[in-house]
């Protein structure tokens, strides 16, 4: 089978980005052929770009007519859009519509409800705009990119292809990475016909794990406050049991400074990934904060690769992908206390049960050769329902 991959890439490699490189990884290696259209935002590097990106964000002519002629010269069989903000926008569907290609898209986000995508504002959940089809709300509080006038060129996107009924009509299979963005999207405006909808989530490789006892709590990712580390420190502070934290960000040198007097709090920085791979072997159990709703973290997904349980709170997608006393346990999110409290808990429990459990979950979920499996399936569908169209 042949894909074309269409993606706008990040300034800076994000999450998404490395999905689509592992993605191509994942159908070369099963003997398919990948080709990208790519944009990047790098590119808008002036005052004039910058401009002339935010007033086409609701349609760009332009990117439809390269689109257009990219794939014709190449001839997939199938297109998987990953972003397609701000630079391609959703002009590429009709690109590949007129030309009867049958079109993927991944959600990693919530772009198409919420216009800086995260349904997070000013430290806390933000579901305002849910059922709006203008999200208007948004250009109220200048969600994208701090600043109203651009927050309206992006709510104006949503606005306009809400009306077009793009992603009804010009895409033939959508995905989700979890249960729970699922059923965020279920409970918005949007209605989209159940039959086009998938969950496919991320996977990563496996790199070995271990089932021997661990030796400390495990912290991994952005040192910020929507990432719960905050409610981490302070529930370690009072415990007095050993954390590991790797990354960086915006209050790492603030905490740093508040635990100096607690030498069970361990900041190591940032680590490369083999580091990281030992820590997680190493680890007792990967605790997870976040207070916004993620998409799907590697954190998660490697944790569970190498057979260490998670402790998350029961919001978002740490109600759904960590089994509570299964492959970890639940506390209330943003809630020091009931963290304690399940860190004792967890203390008691058969952590060696834990720790198969979990890599159990990796095997049964989040591996190559499923994600394999599940991609392949939904290519098949989008084919056939473009074949139907057809007749």
């Amino acid at each position: 089978m042949h894909i074309v991959q269409i993606h706008n890439t990040y300034k800076d490699v994000g999450g998404e980005d490395i999905v689509v490189a592992n993605e191509k990884r994942l159908l070369e290696n099963a003997g398919h052929r990948v080709t990208q259209y790519f944009v990047h935002n790098r590119d808008i590097n002036t005052l004039g770009k910058k401009l002339k990106t935010a007033i086409t964000i609701p349609y760009s002519h332009e990117q439809k007519r390269k689109v257009k002629a990219f794939l014709k010269q190449q001839h997939p069989d199938v297109a998987h859009v990953h972003n397609f903000l701000p630079v391609l926008t959703a002009a590429v569907f009709d690109a590949c519509n007129e030309l009867k290609i049958p079109v993927v898209l991944t959600l990693h986000n919530f772009r198409l409800l919420c216009i800086n995508g995260l349904l997070y504002r000013d430290q806390q959940v933000c579901e305002k705009c849910l059922p709006k089809k203008f999200p208007y709300h948004g250009i109220q509080h200048a969600c994208y990119q701090e600043s109203r006038f651009a927050s309206f060129f992006q709510a104006s996107a949503n606005a306009y292809h809400n009306l077009r009924k793009t992603w009804q009509h010009k895409v033939n299979a959508i995905i989700f990475l979890t249960q729970f963005q699922q059923s965020v999207f279920e409970r918005s405006h949007l209605s989209l016909p159940k039959e086009m909808c998938y969950i496919k989530p991320n996977f990563t490789e496996d790199q070995g794990h271990s089932l021997e006892p661990g030796e400390f709590y495990l912290f991994v990712g952005r040192v910020s406050a929507e990432k719960g580390i905050e409610c981490i420190i302070e529930a370690f502070k009072n415990n007095g049991r050993p954390l590991v934290i790797v990354g960086t960000g915006p209050l790492k040198t603030a905490l740093e400074k508040a635990t100096e007097q607690h030498t069970n709090i361990q900041f190591k920085g940032f680590q490369d990934q083999k580091q990281i791979q030992e820590l997680y072997k190493k680890a007792k159990a990967t605790v997870f904060a976040s207070k916004m709703y993620e998409g799907l973290s590697l954190v998660i997904l490697e944790s569970y690769s190498f057979g260490t349980p998670i402790l998350a709170p029961k919001f978002g997608n740490g109600k759904y992908l960590i089994e509570h006393e299964i492959t970890g346990r639940h506390f209330e999110k943003d809630n020091p206390k009931s963290l304690m409290e399940q860190i004792e808990l967890f203390e008691e429990s058969d952590q060696a049960l834990l720790r198969r459990q979990a890599r159990e979950k990796y095997m049964r979920a989040f591996t190559p050769e499923k994600n394999l499996q599940l991609l392949e399936g939904i290519y098949k569908a989008a084919l056939r329902d473009i074949a139907k169209v057809d007749t």
